[in-house]
């Protein structure tokens, strides 16, 4: 697995808030919080994938 710098992940998260807002959304506080930890190197991308997809799956139910 390719270890992205601090700089490559808050790029990645500007990208993905910046594709949402194009469509008129924004991140829940939920998922906020995911993307500052992964912003932080606190969680990797597949631990971001996997909450987001627990915690709505969840909510769908």
């Amino acid at each position: 697995m390719k270890e992205n710098s601090s700089l490559e992940r808050k790029k990645q998260v500007q990208f993905a808030v910046g594709m949402a807002a194009i469509d008129g959304g924004k991140p829940s506080a939920f998922t906020q919080n995911l993307l500052n930890q992964y912003e932080n190197g606190q969680v990797s991308s597949s631990q971001l994938k996997q909450a987001i997809v627990e915690k709505y799956t969840r909510a769908s139910q």
